[in-house]
């Protein structure tokens, strides 16, 4: 799919005023554990980015198979358009998965989960848009909140989830923890 997202949409749009380590939009990883932190600063310009166990994170992803999994900052790198798209893309040759990073705020959470859902149904369309099929992978649209505790990937709202599943054929999950 890498090929094919570059293909679609090229590489990072930023390249001349980007911080990041890895100056591109796909970053893979083989590593058995890694993190994902993405800035909750709404004016923040940065794009998501893996980050190390001691530093603040929001999702953990484990890969104890060690495959190579690729990590596609998608929101303010390959995507810079009106429209914002999901935070990444982790994929490997069996499973997708777009994931939306909220912070959690008290009375906030259920705005923000719906503010998710439409970040992420904007990806999955502009996705769609450009040929790329993602129903030949095990594939899932995340809403991540971060969490002190774990917490395994648990359904949202079953009527939201239903009409997701139903509309793009990929189910609507929120949790902080990938499994490859």
């Amino acid at each position: 799919m890498q090929a094919l997202l570059q293909a679609s949409f090229g590489d990072c749009k930023r390249p001349a005023t980007s911080l990041c380590n890895v100056r591109s939009s796909y970053e893979p990883v083989s590593a058995p554990q890694f993190f994902v932190y993405d800035s909750p600063d709404p004016t923040s310009t940065q794009p998501s980015r893996i980050v190390s166990a001691d530093e603040d994170f929001q999702l953990t992803v484990n890969n104890p198979a060690e495959s190579a999994v690729w990590f596609v900052k998608t929101d303010k790198c390959l995507f810079t358009d009106e429209v914002s798209k999901c935070d990444c893309l982790l994929f490997n040759d069996q499973k997708a998965f777009l994931v939306e990073i909220k912070t959690s705020s008290p009375g906030g959470r259920s705005n923000k989960r719906q503010r998710a859902v439409v970040q992420l149904a904007a990806t999955i369309e502009t996705l769609r848009a450009a040929g790329i099929d993602l129903t030949t992978y095990e594939a899932r649209a995340i809403i991540c909140f971060k969490r002190n505790d774990t917490s395994p990937i648990r359904a949202s709202l079953n009527t939201q989830r239903a009409l997701f599943l139903d509309k793009y054929k990929i189910s609507l999950e929120e949790g902080n923890i990938i499994d490859f």
